[in-house]
């Protein structure tokens, strides 16, 4: 897979690429956890891959991360998470004392992403490797992939939809008259929606540094768990017991292959701690972001063979 995509970067393809690969990008976030895989993003960006992958599936954080990505522009989008949200405008612990959400989404995806560091929508649109925003249709209680934007207007929608974390961001967002939640209680990591498209091959980036899925803790238990239960008991129930699928679906990846076992997976971690969902400090956000850099810098630049840069 590796040599593929620097095989496609030499000749400056753009998918369809016509050499037998079909090559997916797979972006976990995990809210402020997600400026690792922004790190990683922007990597591949330096490395001129932008073009290199057939599709861009995000979940969370890392569908921003993708879509500035395949816009060209993941060097920029990576700077909002220590610049521009690490602050009460968009993680404010004492809003739920006010009647609001912990989290403001509107913060980042109306002013930040359309005002402040634009986020070129009718690239994403027009990229020759298609963006798939996954969230959770909460109806269904199922994973679903957001994708085929008419508009710049319908991206952001899809974007805060699966970003939208039960409760802590507030309620569901509504599309075409379906309400939607964060990936995270169904996909965090898209690899099984890239596999069953058909790809061969499937690099990930994943925000933990190790198989770490935690278990609840006591802002879940006494905060998003009750509420969320109101909401659909189907998913408190996948909230609460999401541990297990994600460690699954990591083994999985760390056998080099998907979950039904057709395709072959490259999961790249950083090193180091993990960051925290709500993190604030920027010299924390800014050096995971460096950590993600230089993990993907190593996989396809390895000790000898680097350049300048």
């Amino acid at each position: 897979m590796i040599e593929t995509l620097k095989e496609r970067r030499a000749r400056g393809s753009r998918a369809p690429h016509g050499d037998g690969a079909r090559i997916a990008l797979a972006i976990e976030g995990g809210a402020m956890r997600g400026v690792v895989s922004a790190g990683m993003v922007s990597a591949l960006e330096a490395l001129g891959l932008t073009q290199a992958f057939d599709a861009v599936y995000g979940s969370s954080a890392g569908a921003l991360n993708g879509a500035y990505f395949v816009a060209g522009q993941a060097r920029l989008g990576t700077t909002i998470y220590y610049e521009d949200i690490n602050n009460r405008h968009f993680i404010d612990l004492r809003r739920p004392l006010r009647g609001r959400p912990i989290v403001d989404l509107g913060f980042l995806i109306d002013d930040v992403a359309r005002r402040r560091k634009v986020l070129d929508a009718n690239a994403v649109i027009r990229a020759a490797s298609p963006l798939s925003v996954m969230a959770t249709h909460v109806a269904a209680a199922s994973g679903v992939a957001l994708r085929r934007f008419a508009d710049g207007d319908a991206l952001f929608r899809a974007l805060r939809a699966g970003a939208t974390m039960p409760v802590v961001a507030g309620p569901p967002v509504t599309i075409d008259g379906q309400a939607y939640l964060d990936a995270s209680l169904t996909e965090p990591i898209p690899v099984p929606v890239a596999e069953a498209d058909g790809f061969t091959d499937i690099l990930i980036l994943l925000t933990r540094p190790r198989d770490m899925s935690g278990g609840l803790s006591l802002l879940d238990r006494l905060y998003v768990v009750p509420k969320l239960r109101r909401l659909s008991p189907a998913l408190a129930e996948r909230y609460v017991t999401r541990s297990g699928p994600y460690a699954a679906l990591l083994a999985s990846i760390a056998s080099g292959t998907g979950p039904a076992g057709r395709a072959r997976v490259i999961g790249v971690r950083p090193d180091g701690g993990e960051v925290s969902k709500l993190e604030r400090n920027a010299d924390t956000l800014e050096d995971a972001a460096r950590r993600g850099f230089d993990a993907v810098m190593r996989l396809f630049e390895p000790a000898g063979t680097r350049v300048g840069r």
